[in-house]
C-alpha cells in the first residue's frame, strides 16, 4: 500500500500519523495543506490502492525549492518532518464505492507496520445534523480510543479543555450494520467520511488513534480548516503560538498558493 521514494525511511517507529478524511467541506484535505506548506514537509512516498480514484497534476507545493515545474501530485502522497516526528498523508481523491473497508484494512496494517506512535484523523461533520446542545460553543470535538484515551484524556479535558463529541442513540448511529463494537455504537459523525470505521477499527486493534473534527458546512471553508489545525496545533505544539485562545489565526499559518484557485481561475475581461 505504501511505496516509499528513493531514501525514505523503512519504518516511523515514534512518529504521529495524520490523515485526512475524504468529508464534508473537505477540511481534513485543507488542514493538511496548511500543516505540509507551513511545515515545509517533504514527500518521501505516496500510497498506492486500487480503493482510491486515481489523480495527476501538477505538484501545487513544490517542496522541492530547485524545481518549480514538472513535478507531478497524485491522488495520495505521504509528507514526513523528521523535526517533528511527524508523518501527513494528503487525499486528493474519494474512494472507490464499496472499498472502504479495503482501505480502511489497508491503512491498520500500515500502522501497525510502520509502529507509529498515534494517529490523528482530521475530518467533518454535517452542521445541520447537530444536537440542541451542539449548537451553542465551539464547533469543535475530538474522540479518542480507549489506548489514547488513557494517556492523553486528561490533558484534552483539562489542559486543553477540549469537548468529547457526545454520543447519539443507536437508531441515528447504526451506519453499520455488521460492526459489533460496543465502544464505537454512539459515535455519529455525519459527512465524515471513513473517520468512524477507521476509529472502530482503531479501538478493537487497541491502537491510539484520535479524530478531530468541527461541523460545518459547503461552501468557504478556509476558516474551518484554519480553526481545525489550531487546535490540532496546541496539542501537538508543532508551532508555537503567543495566543493560544486565537484559533482562527492565519498569522500562525502560512496559506498555500493552490488555495487562490479554490473557486476556478477568474474569468478573462476581454470576452466582454
Amino acid at each position: 500500500m505504501y511505496v516509499g521514494c528513493p531514501g525514505s525511511p523503512d519504518d516511523f517507529k515514534g512518529c504521529t500519523l495524520i490523515l485526512p478524511a475524504v468529508s464534508v467541506g473537505n477540511i481534513g484535505q485543507l488542514s493538511v495543506d496548511l500543516l505540509v506548506t507551513t511545515l515545509e514537509l517533504v514527500k518521501v512516498g505516496y500510497i498506492h490502492s486500487e480503493c482510491v480514484l486515481p489523480v495527476c497534476g501538477n505538484d501545487p507545493f513544490n517542496t522541492d525549492k530547485k524545481r518549480t515545474e514538472g513535478n507531478l501530485a497524485t491522488s495520495t502522497e505521504v509528507y514526513f518532518s523528521a523535526a517533528n516526528n511527524l508523518v501527513v498523508v494528503q487525499q486528493r481523491a474519494p474512494l472507490v464505492k464499496g472499498k472502504h473497508a479495503d482501505y480502511c484494512n489497508g491503512l491498520i496494517d500500515w500502522i501497525t507496520s510502520f509502529q507509529f506512535d498515534k494517529v490523528i484523523m482530521l475530518t467533518s461533520s454535517h452542521a445541520y445534523e447537530r444536537l440542541d446542545s451542539q449548537l451553542q460553543g465551539s464547533s469543535f470535538r475530538y474522540i479518542a480510543t480507549p489506548k489514547l484515551e488513557k494517556i492523553i484524556g486528561d490533558q484534552m479535558k483539562d489542559e486543553l479543555k477540549w469537548c468529547r463529541l457526545e454520543n447519539r442513540d443507536s437508531t441515528w448511529c447504526n451506519e453499520h450494520k455488521n460492526e459489533t463494537s460496543k465502544i464505537s455504537s454512539g459515535v455519529f459523525i455525519p459527512g465524515g467520511g471513513i473517520a468512524k470505521r477507521l476509529y472502530t477499527q482503531c479501538c478493537n486493534k487497541d491502537i491510539s488513534m484520535a479524530v478531530l473534527l468541527v461541523f460545518c458546512s459547503e461552501g468557504d471553508n478556509i476558516s474551518d480548516a484554519l480553526s481545525l489545525t489550531t487546535y490540532l496545533n496546541h496539542w501537538l505544539k508543532v508551532i508555537p503560538t503567543k495566543d493560544p485562545s486565537d484559533v482562527t489565526s492565519s498569522r500562525v499559518w502560512q496559506i498555500p498558493k493552490s488555495w487562490s484557485l479554490l473557486f476556478g481561475s477568474t474569468f478573462d475581461k476581454s470576452i466582454y
